[in-house]
């Protein structure tokens, strides 16, 4: 192995071992979704037949379409984050202590695990749903509304998995889930925001949440937000006792988004 020694495996291996198993059940009921349980031969159909196949149809495929995009997103997303663990450089200053080690971890921990069991069509049937009267008098005022806005959620979702691949690029070896100090990173999106990985992370809950068509997908969206704030105002108090130049980088750059003055 160039890039990971056994050694590196070892210290890693329980969170190498979370995402490769997340990557894996995603994956799994991805493939049985469309190809053991017919979903790839139902799309096709609607597809060429959707004009005959009766007025729930659109509903049908956009539901169908949107689930298998919510999960493709999730799973390269979930991927990277395996990726990063692998080449990260050894921290400066380590994570200690509750707030520093099992509080950050349980920021993604939570989320990537309720989002990965709402990716499994029999769970996600079993869970609440939304009002069924608001759901009519939105489909009454355009047979278009759902798909409309399924794009809408899987266009935000995309958005804010192409700004997490940036924000991760940026910080290439200096990724961590712990609050631990590596390498000050003021690069690429980190030129004018404090924590874009998390604003991109933001972003990408609240598509795969609208997506998951529950309204779990946003009350779980709420929790990883305020989960994120809080895991941040944490992450820079550390930087300010240990990295000298961080109070003037925290000084010219956003917190969750740009300065706008």
């Amino acid at each position: 192995m160039s890039f990971v020694s056994l050694r590196k495996l070892k210290r890693e291996a329980v969170p190498l071992l979370f995402f490769g198993t997340v990557v894996s059940v995603k994956s799994y009921f991805l493939f049985k979704t469309l190809f053991l349980d017919g979903g790839f031969a139902q799309i096709s159909y609607m597809l060429q037949h959707g004009d005959t196949a009766g007025p729930g149809a659109s509903f049908a495929l956009a539901n169908m379409l949107t689930y298998v995009f919510y999960t493709l997103i999730a799973i390269l997303f979930d991927a990277l984050v395996f990726y990063s663990y692998l080449i990260r450089h050894e921290p400066v200053n380590r994570a200690r202590g509750f707030w520093e080690t099992v509080y950050p971890l349980a920021t993604v921990l939570i989320p990537v695990t309720g989002f990965t069991l709402l990716a499994i069509p029999d769970i996600r049937a079993a869970l609440p749903a939304y009002d069924l009267r608001s759901l009519a008098i939105q489909y009454q005022l355009t047979p278009a509304f759902f798909m409309s806005l399924n794009v809408v959620a899987l266009v935000i979702g995309a958005v804010g998995a192409a700004l997490s691949f940036i924000s991760l690029w940026s910080l290439k070896k200096s990724f961590s889930l712990m609050t631990e100090i590596r390498v000050l990173v003021t690069t690429g999106l980190y030129r004018r925001i404090r924590h874009p990985l998390y604003m991109s992370e933001i972003i990408h809950v609240f598509g795969i949440a609208v997506l998951s068509g529950t309204p779990v997908g946003l009350w779980l969206f709420a929790l990883a937000v305020a989960m994120q704030v809080i895991r941040a105002k944490i992450e820079e108090k550390k930087f300010l006792r240990t990295v000298p130049e961080y109070a003037a980088f925290k000084s010219r750059t956003g917190f969750l988004w740009p300065k706008l003055l």
